[in-house]
């Protein structure tokens, strides 16, 4: 369990760079096709998505490729198969620290409700204390897997002592089904199909975040691609701030947009949504987060952080210097997406 995320990196160091995202056709000087790493979290990205506004901004067809855990978004940045993607800041802490090939570009929101460790009604789960012996599901490298494992160590509990498997979000679905776990740390629309099938929750992300485990889904490029095509990541950050000005002006709109993606009610979409916290543009520039070019904000310590408990995890080899993680963050793609 402990060493899922280092040997997917460490095979996907091993892949060439010569898959077929962000190639040129025919010399023309853009690519065939942009390639984008998505997960099914209701934030910007998926409105941006729905409303397909990087194709009609670059005239350019995108490929949405569903990854289901940083682990899995790493393994394509490192194949070259991947040119902008959604990951949770645990796997874009393991990245960084295991020499993953990209800039670090936008934060899609930060994680409150929307992850969770659910258990079933009849587990005999009351509290994290209670985990031990229990069969727990988790994929490996999320955000959820970091605040599994960060809930077991507040509580004291030896993540040896928990039966903890590697599922992404469809399988710890189909398994909690089966009665194969008793309980899974998810995240939302899984979270909310669990919970209607005998489910309760037992730890929000939201107090771990309050206890100092905080999270956050967050976008990076591809660095190749984004050295090659500057002008198109601007354009994907454009999209992305449009899509948080328009939850913050039309939230009903941007929940059929989610709706429609999801295949979900819009209200259903509307309770996901409300579950995060979207970040403007202009709030991605402060300290608190990306900060500017010459001034690197707190993301960098927070990314930190989480690689130096992910090395006590036994997740991860090392956590690099902080000027490491200072240099993956790159706000200079939001400064541009604002001027224009």
């Amino acid at each position: 369990m402990k060493k899922g995320i280092l040997l997917l990196l460490l095979a996907a160091s091993l892949l060439t760079n010569g898959a077929a995202a962000g190639k040129d056709d025919n010399g023309s000087g853009k690519p065939k096709k942009i390639v984008i790493g998505y997960q099914a979290i209701p934030n910007g990205q998926i409105i941006s998505k729905d409303f397909g506004w990087l194709e009609e901004a670059t005239g350019i067809p995108v490929q949405w490729v569903q990854v289901n855990s940083g682990s899995e978004l790493n393994t394509g940045l490192a194949a070259g198969s991947i040119d902008i993607g959604l990951s949770g800041s645990s796997g874009i802490a393991a990245g960084i620290a295991n020499a993953v090939p990209f800039d670090v570009i936008w934060i899609h929101d930060i994680i409150g409700d929307n992850e969770a460790l659910v258990v079933k009604n009849d587990s005999g789960i009351t509290d994290v204390k209670s985990l031990a012996g229990k069969r727990i599901a988790v994929p490996f490298g999320a955000t959820t897997h970091y605040h599994l494992l960060a809930a077991l160590e507040l509580e004291g509990i030896d993540p040896e002592t928990v039966e903890i498997f590697d599922m992404q979000p469809p399988d710890a679905l189909a398994a909690w089904h089966r009665g194969d776990i008793d309980g899974s740390f998810i995240w939302e629309p899984t979270l909310a199909k669990m919970l209607e099938s005998d489910g309760k929750v037992v730890i929000y992300s939201r107090k771990l975040a309050a206890a100092g485990y905080l999270t956050g889904d967050i976008t990076v490029a591809r660095k190749g691609f984004a050295e090659k095509y500057p002008e198109i990541v601007t354009e994907y950050i454009k999209g992305e701030i449009r899509a948080v000005d328009y939850y913050n002006t039309d939230s009903a709109g941007a929940a059929e947009a989610v709706s429609r993606q999801f295949d979900i009610p819009a209200a259903e979409a509307a309770r996901q949504m409300k579950s995060l916290v979207l970040l403007t543009g202009r709030d991605q520039l402060t300290d608190s987060y990306l900060g500017t070019p010459g001034n690197i904000g707190n993301l960098a310590s927070v990314l930190k952080a989480t690689a130096d408990f992910l090395v006590t995890q036994q997740t991860i080899l090392k956590s690099p210097d902080l000027e490491v993680f200072k240099a993956a963050i790159h706000p200079e793609y939001i400064e541009k997406a604002l001027e224009q």
